[in-house]
C-alpha cells in the first residue's frame, strides 16, 4: 500500500535576496514523502512569490489524493495518470513525481538518472546566481562566486543600475555572465537598448527581460536583438513550448514550473525538435529539489541550480558541491536523504 505524508516547510536565507520585482527572506516550501515497500520516496515543492501557485491550494490538493488504493510502485504511470486527473498545482505534482521516482529508484536499486539517460554521473558544472544590490552586496556575492566556472546575474529595467552593477563585476571577474531580468524591463524598445550594450560587454544570454504577455514584442526583440533570449516566466510548460518556440533562443526549464522531472524530460525532446538552447534552472529550493533536477543536468546546455546554497535550515542531505560543480549521489533513487536531525 501506497501511504502519503506531507508538511508545510519555510526555508530561510543568509541574507536578502532581490529580483526586479520583490526581495525576500526565505520561501515557502511542501516536502512530500511516500512509502512503500519498506522505502520512502521524498519531493519538494517550492513557492517564491512570483509564481502564480500558492501553497495553500497545493496543500488542499495533495490532501485530497488518495494513494493507498495503489499497491506498490509498479503502478507508476497508473499513479501518474491518476494524479494528472487534477488541475494547476503543478509545484505539489512536481514534488510527488520526485518522490515517485525516488522510491522507484530505491526499490529498483537505480539511480533516478538512469531512468532519462545512459550517461554516468559526473559533476555538473553550475552557475552561480547573484541577486539585485548595492556595490557592498554585489562585491560579497562575487566572492562567493569564486569557484563557480558561470555567474548569472539579477537585473531589471533601470539603465543606470544595469549599467552600473556590470560593469562593476566586470571590473571584478573575468568569467562568463548571463543575466536574468524576470520580466523586468517595460517594453522591446528599452530591451533592445539594453540587450545591446550587454552583448557589447561580452554577456552571453537574457533571461525573460520582458512581463510574459508582451508576446508581440518578444517577437520583436528576438529577431532585432544580438543577444540570445532564454524564456522562464513564458515557458511553464510542453505546451508553452509548443506556443511559444518561436520567441526564444533557448528555455528555462524548472520542475515546479512543470510539474517534475517526468514532464521535464519531455519538454527537453520537444525543445531539442525546435533548435532551442536548454538551461536547467530551479527556485529557491532546498538540496531534495536541487538533487532531483540534477538528476536531468546531462541533458542540458546550461545548469543553474544553485537555489538551494542561501539556505540556512535546509532539512536534507544529497547533492554536494566541489569547486562550483555538483556532484550527484552513486546511491539507489534520486541520492537525497532527510537529515537525522529532522526525523
Amino acid at each position: 500500500m501506497m501511504q502519503l505524508k506531507f508538511y508545510p516547510y519555510d526555508l530561510r536565507f543568509d541574507e536578502v535576496f532581490a529580483v526586479s520585482a520583490n526581495a525576500r527572506t526565505g520561501t515557502e516550501i511542501i516536502y512530500v514523502e511516500l512509502t512503500s515497500d519498506g522505502q520512502v520516496g521524498y519531493g519538494e515543492a517550492s513557492f517564491p512569490p512570483y509564481m502564480k501557485e500558492k501553497r495553500s491550494a497545493n496543500l488542499d490538493f495533495l490532501a485530497g489524493l488518495n494513494l493507498e488504493s495503489f499497491n506498490s510502485i509498479d503502478a507508476f504511470e497508473e499513479i501518474r495518470i491518476y494524479i494528472n486527473t487534477f488541475s494547476n498545482c503543478l509545484p505539489a505534482k512536481a514534488a510527488l513525481d520526485m518522490a515517485l521516482l525516488d522510491l522507484k529508484g530505491k526499490i529498483s536499486n537505480s539511480p533516478v538518472r538512469s531512468f532519462f539517460t545512459n550517461e554516468t554521473a559526473k559533476p555538473i558544472p553550475t552557475s552561480f546566481t547573484i541577486g539585485i544590490g548595492d556595490d557592498a552586496f554585489l562585491m560579497r556575492q562575487l566572492k562567493k562566486a569564486e569557484a563557480f566556472p558561470f555567474i548569472k546575474i539579477k537585473l531589471n529595467g533601470d539603465v543606470n543600475y544595469v549599467k552600473h552593477a556590470i560593469t562593476l563585476i566586470k571590473s571584478t571577474t573575468q568569467k562568463p555572465l548571463g543575466v536574468d531580468f524576470n520580466q523586468g524591463i517595460a517594453n522591446s524598445i528599452l530591451a533592445l537598448e539594453l540587450l545591446d550594450w550587454l552583448h557589447g560587454q561580452g554577456v552571453q544570454y537574457a533571461e525573460q527581460p520582458l512581463p510574459e504577455i508582451l508576446i508581440a514584442d518578444f517577437a520583436w526583440l528576438k529577431e532585432n536583438s544580438l543577444l540570445p533570449i532564454f524564456g522562464d516566466e513564458s515557458i511553464q510548460t510542453i505546451e508553452d513550448i509548443e506556443s511559444k518556440h518561436h520567441l526564444f533562443d533557448g528555455v528555462n526549464i524548472k520542475l515546479m514550473k512543470c510539474g517534475g522531472l517526468t514532464d521535464a524530460y519531455q519538454m527537453v525532446k520537444l525543445a531539442r525538435h525546435y533548435n532551442l538552447q536548454l538551461m536547467l534552472g530551479c527556485m529557491a529550493e532546498s538540496v531534495c529539489a536541487i538533487t532531483a533536477a540534477a538528476n536531468l543536468a546531462n541533458l542540458f546546455d546550461k545548469v543553474d541550480l544553485d537555489g538551494h546554497l542561501m539556505m540556512t535550515n535546509d532539512l536534507f542531505t544529497g547533492v554536494t558541491l566541489e569547486n562550483g560543480h555538483l556532484l550527484l549521489s552513486t546511491a539507489p533513487g534520486m541520492g537525497v536523504e532527510k537529515k537525522l536531525s529532522a526525523l
